[in-house]
């Protein structure tokens, strides 16, 4: 696809792990997402060169821009406003400043001078793109977007979402940003013991295995789907994964069959969702005025894990894809095609 002489909207979501984008045009059409590696913490140039490939991808320069981020929060950076000033120099350094709008969640669109002095509007503002989008198809209900490092649980009343906080700080105490995802995740912050043989076996307190070893492994993710490295660096196929298992058990894969490694795989699972079903719970508990009927929404790539949650809570489940035209890619990236959207929507 080359937009170069067309206009349209791309959605950049500038993660610390990922570069996310998508491009829909002036009607609304989403027509291209993509996710591209983007490890930020090792400097801004990681930043530079994704836009650039993802420029070359989608040959959008000549398009209005809508940028969100959460880079700002990687160890790169002295502190988030340090990160915001960073990220927003280097987009500005690629794309003119004329056709740059920079998300600051209820407050709308700024352009990048503003967003810097008022950086607090704009840092780890993603989630409020996607909510903000759900809440103008459904009335009510809870929001639940679940990437490769976090999950965003978000209530939503009478097409208005309902954030108890709004920074990181706040959301985490309220249960509506939980610091678990679908890949990144190392193993002890979801449980510090896991079965095998019989008995409760005490974890090493290392980044040997993650969350993408479970799930894969449970047959959920596939190994071509990750783009993140795994905490060993060789790939994502079964007996790789088997093998981190083992080292957070201080033994190796070839000391159990298949079968245990799936069950240790699905103590792992089992306790992440328990996770995530708390907070759940512990956002529905301050939102009285949510109908028991009402829906969990599910975005990211660990949606099949807001499925099984919806079950779990007695709720229906309605996929982010069914709100974006039924596009998968839509729904595992949706801060960036919702933020597409809200422009399209509002800055046309």
């Amino acid at each position: 696809m080359n937009n170069n002489d067309t206009t349209g909207f791309l959605g950049w979501d500038i993660g610390g792990a990922h570069l996310k984008v998508a491009y829909c045009d002036n009607s609304g059409q989403i027509t291209q997402v993509i996710q591209l590696p983007c490890a930020l913490w090792q400097g801004i140039h990681e930043l530079r060169t994704a836009m650039q490939q993802a420029l070359t991808l989608l040959g959008c320069r000549h398009t209005q821009h809508a940028l969100t981020m959460t880079g700002e929060l990687v160890d790169a950076f002295e502190n988030r406003e340090q990160g915001v000033t960073e990220i927003l120099n280097c987009v500005a350094d690629i794309l003119p400043e004329a056709v740059l709008h920079i998300f600051a969640g209820q407050r709308g669109w700024l352009k990048p001078q503003q967003a810097k002095q008022e950086w607090r509007d704009v840092a780890s503002m993603n989630w409020q793109a996607s909510a903000l989008f759900v809440a103008t198809q459904c009335s009510q209900g809870l929001f639940l977007d679940i990437g490769s490092t976090t999950c965003d649980v978000i209530p939503f009343i009478d097409g208005q979402i309902q954030p108890h906080g709004l920074d990181d700080h706040n959301r985490q105490k309220s249960g509506e940003l939980v610091y678990t995802g679908a890949i990144r995740t190392p193993l002890f912050a979801i449980s510090h013991h896991a079965p095998l043989n019989g008995e409760l076996v005490p974890l090493t307190a290392e980044w040997f295995a993650s969350s993408g070893d479970v799930w894969c492994i449970l047959g959920q993710v596939s190994a071509t789907e990750i783009q993140d490295s795994s905490a060993d660096g060789q790939p994502w196929q079964n007996r790789h994964c088997q093998q981190r298992l083992a080292r957070m058990l201080a033994t190796d894969a070839e000391e159990a069959t298949d079968a245990q490694w799936r069950i240790v795989a699905d103590w792992f699972a089992k306790q992440q969702l328990q996770q995530i079903t708390q907070a759940c719970l512990q956002v529905l508990s301050r939102h009285s005025a949510i109908n028991k009927n009402a829906p969990l929404i599910g975005a990211g790539v660990g949606r099949f894990i807001i499925k099984a949650i919806a079950e779990r809570l007695n709720r229906p489940y309605v996929d982010f894809s069914a709100l974006c035209q039924n596009r998968d890619d839509a729904a595992a990236h949706a801060p960036a095609t919702a933020l597409a959207l809200l422009a399209q929507q509002q800055l046309s």
